[in-house]
């Protein structure tokens, strides 16, 4: 690496026309290193020296030599490092780093309106899905209604295929009729195939049913000259 340009000033003043010295040069192995020269450029009390720090690091003690200055303002010390030499190129890096930034910060822009939409867009579907929990809440009081329904029409049909009845419902007596559908059915044949028996001295016609002695009906046959009555 090529040397660097070190600066140095004396006092809070920045003391011009001194002649300062390194007393102190020394490398971190205790050997001591050639010190430069120190001019002082357009005699404005800052003191120039270069050199390179990638050959060795230095820790320097500068004396301003003369007793014009307070003890704190006379010496001046320091550390000439191979990361001074870097300055530069951290620099660079730096404003590189910045530039980055910048871009990261329009990115992080665009990505917080991005965040706005999404957040629209989720107070959307929100709204949305209440919408559809009220629809859901409606349709399920719909089928609590429907079943009710169905267990009514449920009912209904119970009492229907009770009044239907079946083969072995009754077909009632003399003095009870059936009271399924089934029973009237079957009273209709016992009545048409049944047994009848007409007693001729009472005019009496009792109607039974098939083969047995079930006595269905009673009724009286009456003469006349002119027409035969059945009541």
């Amino acid at each position: 690496m090529a040397n660097k340009d070190y600066w140095a000033s004396f006092g809070a003043s920045a003391v011009s026309g001194l002649n300062p010295t390194f007393i102190v040069f020394v490398s971190p192995g205790g050997g001591n290193g050639t010190p430069p020269s120190i001019p002082e450029p357009g005699s404005k009390g800052l003191y120039k020296f270069s050199y390179d720090a990638s050959l060795t690091q230095i820790a320097f003690v500068l004396d301003g030599f003369t007793s014009g200055l307070a003890f704190q303002d006379r010496y001046v010390k320091g550390v000439l490092d191979i990361y001074d030499q870097m300055g530069f190129s951290l620099n660079a890096m730096g404003s590189s780093l910045s530039t980055m930034g910048s871009s990261m910060s329009v990115m992080g822009s665009s990505l917080s309106v991005m965040g706005i939409s999404l957040t629209a867009m989720g107070v959307s579907l929100s709204a949305f899905g209440v919408s559809q929990l009220a629809l859901g809440n409606s349709l399920m009081a719909l089928g609590t209604s429907n079943l009710a329904l169905g267990v009514s029409n449920l009912a209904i049909g119970t009492s229907l295929i009770a009044g239907l009845g079946d083969t072995a419902s009754s077909y009632g007596t003399d003095v009870s009729d059936p009271t399924t559908v089934f029973g009237f059915l079957k009273r209709a044949q016992e009545t048409r195939e049944g047994n009848e028996t007409y007693t001729k001295s009472s005019g009496v016609l009792d109607i039974y049913s098939r083969g047995s002695s079930q006595l269905l009906r009673e009724k009286t046959i009456s003469d006349s000259t002119t027409s035969t009555t059945k009541t």
